[in-house]
């Protein structure tokens, strides 16, 4: 049995109403598989609730995971992804839901939050609709939006929102927090900055190192709708360098996985490679054996990330990375509404542990393990050969 954190799942990628502009995910996604498990593509079509349940049980018998993130496409375009998530959380520690809100109306948000295993994540760009240029132009659309999230900091604790920041809403973004902060939930807001082939143009450089000075200045001003500040200084830190080059090592794969209803399997849930396998053609044992052990892995966790989707890529994972890294605390993490539960918590303590050995073997196998040792007889003691954590976790 294989431990992973959590199963990330998308239903219907293909699918959703929205035309973001700096989006690639619902074009990329029939790269995946064209043939979803959504009935049709319109009004009242439905998920083969009854199939997904199937390959996702097969596969979560060979690599457990306490957490599973779901999203589309566009999740709440399908008449029964209630009833999904509903399932889910019965066999989950956790659910997070990604959505663009425009399907939500306030029963279903309450239906949804009254489970208490399932949080929402939003995809809001701001409060305005220039902020949101980027995501939507009719009003209509952005009303049905703006309702939905009304709806979701009535019905639910906490709401996580993903930010995509460009140049249509980085000035904007201490405002945005300002409305947050005075909602009658907690919020979590989480800004991504855009990546891809179009991320120079829509954040250019310039763009990117003011919005560094932005993000610094929001970490003491508005710490109650942000999550752990080491992400927010470290994204900071990486948009002052242009954005353009990722340097530091990440773990994400080693903690989750990505699975498509159509039966596709790739390493990383954010930076879609080559797929690893297909659950419904070859089956969840030989999809199951190669997690962890393909050569995408080794490219994937590089001290400098090789493949071209990482190296302009910062996610909302890296708060993960930062954790595992040393550099954020366990209970900072778990104030998160997908890391809250016993079972995240155990499960991100395995994982912490197994980071530790990988960076301990790796400084073994390049310095010798005869030179650690006369180096940590020099310093007078038996210190470890571990570089965590390079700055105080937060």
């Amino acid at each position: 049995m294989k431990h992973l954190l959590y199963h990330d799942l998308i239903v219907a990628g293909n699918w959703c109403n929205l035309k973001c502009s700096y989006c690639t995910s619902v074009a990329d996604a029939d790269d995946y598989g064209a043939v979803t498990s959504a009935s049709r593509r319109g009004r009242g079509a439905t998920i083969a609730i009854a199939e997904v349940l199937a390959m996702l049980d097969g596969f979560a018998a060979q690599v457990d995971a306490p957490l599973i993130k779901l999203s589309g496409g566009e999740l709440f375009l399908l008449a029964n992804a209630a009833e999904l998530i509903a399932e889910l959380a019965q066999r989950y520690a956790h659910v997070q839901v990604l959505t663009n809100g425009t399907e939500l109306d306030a029963a279903t948000v309450q239906r949804i939050a009254r489970r208490g295993n399932v949080s929402f994540n939003l995809s809001l760009d701001g409060h305005s609709a220039a902020m949101n240029a980027m995501r939507w132009r009719s009003p209509r659309i952005g009303a049905r939006v703006m309702a939905a999230f009304a709806a979701m900091v009535q019905a639910c604790e906490t709401v996580e929102i993903t930010s995509v920041i460009s140049a249509a809403n980085a000035e904007g973004f201490p405002a945005f927090l300002d409305v947050l902060a005075a909602q009658p939930c907690r919020i979590v807001a989480v800004p991504i900055p855009v990546r891809g082939v179009t991320a120079a143009v829509l954040f250019p450089a310039e763009a990117r190192r003011a919005f560094a000075a932005t993000l610094r200045a929001c970490v003491r001003t508005h710490p109650d709708v942000l999550g752990p500040a080491a992400y927010y200084t470290t994204l900071a830190d990486f948009l002052d360098a242009g954005g353009a080059q990722r340097e530091r090592r990440c773990h994400l794969v080693t903690a989750a996985v990505q699975l498509f209803d159509t039966g596709a399997v790739t390493p990383c849930p954010v930076g879609w490679t080559g797929a690893i396998g297909d659950l419904r053609k070859e089956g969840a044992a030989s999809v199951a054996a190669r997690v962890g052990t393909h050569k995408m892995y080794d490219l994937l966790t590089r001290e400098r990330p090789r493949v071209p989707v990482c190296r302009n890529c910062f996610s909302a994972a890296d708060m993960l990375n930062l954790y595992l890294d040393g550099e954020i605390e366990l209970d900072a993490l778990a104030r998160l509404p997908l890391y809250h539960s016993a079972a995240a918590r155990a499960r991100l303590v395995e994982l912490r542990e197994a980071a530790v050995s990988r960076l301990t073997a790796s400084i073994v196998s390049q310095l010798g393990s005869s030179e650690i040792s006369s180096r940590s007889a020099s310093a007078g003691g038996s210190a470890s050969p571990m570089a965590m954590p390079a700055r105080a976790a937060t």
